[in-house]
């Protein structure tokens, strides 16, 4: 796996988002718990990012899909269709942000801060070592077949959701003079007095 380890330019990042707006994935879930109240298996479904206003630089990223029966855990009920949104922004000096959509009728409006990206050093797979529970270690994006050469940016972010705390890994795997996204993946690692959490996501693009 081939990761950047020096922080990456302000153009690449402005680059790297701009390439998910209006894009469709296959999405892979592994979740993986202790608590025999969470959810454990595999879900499959799609993810997308839409604009939500052509003078903006948010996208609505949205997720859908249906529990099969495999799936464990006394909130999984076969057949039962789950979603979830998110808003990501991006901002001038190429930073990216993942906020809370707002649970409300009406349009999907950001509402508190979910993390910031991280594009450090210390993001790097090679580097990462999570006895100091600071950090997660990025998955593995899918591979792409492809002639290009291509190389993957790695990063992190962290929330604290009163005692729970959501650690955050993505890896993207771009071509490097374009910065388009080939495929990404995410990985949140959720520890809490009732929460022992490892989700693994892979998403490979959708023609």
């Amino acid at each position: 796996m081939a990761t950047t380890t020096a922080m990456p330019s302000r153009q690449l990042l402005t680059a790297l988002f701009g390439s998910l707006g209006n894009t469709r994935w296959s999405l892979s879930r592994v979740l993986r718990s202790d608590n025999p109240l969470d959810i454990n298996g595999e879900l499959r479904g799609t993810a997308a990012f839409t604009a939500l206003n052509p003078s903006d630089r948010d996208w609505l990223y949205s997720e859908e899909g249906e529990i099969p029966s495999a799936v464990t855990g006394a909130a999984a009920v076969a057949g039962l269709r789950w979603t979830k949104k998110y808003i990501w922004r991006g901002s001038d000096t190429g930073r990216i942000s993942v906020w809370f959509v707002k649970v409300a009728p009406g349009p999907d409006e950001a509402d508190y801060l979910f993390h910031n990206f991280d594009f450090s050093e210390s993001t790097s797979p090679a580097d990462a070592n999570e006895s100091t529970g600071d950090f997660v270690t990025p998955p593995n994006p899918p591979v792409v077949v492809t002639s290009d050469p291509t190389t993957i940016l790695a990063a992190q972010g962290n929330h604290l959701c009163i005692n729970d705390m959501y650690r955050t890994a993505y890896a993207f795997r771009i071509r490097p003079e374009t910065g388009e996204v080939l495929s990404w993946a995410s990985r949140h690692v959720v520890k809490g007095p009732k929460k022992d959490q490892d989700i693994v996501n892979s998403y490979q693009r959708l023609e």
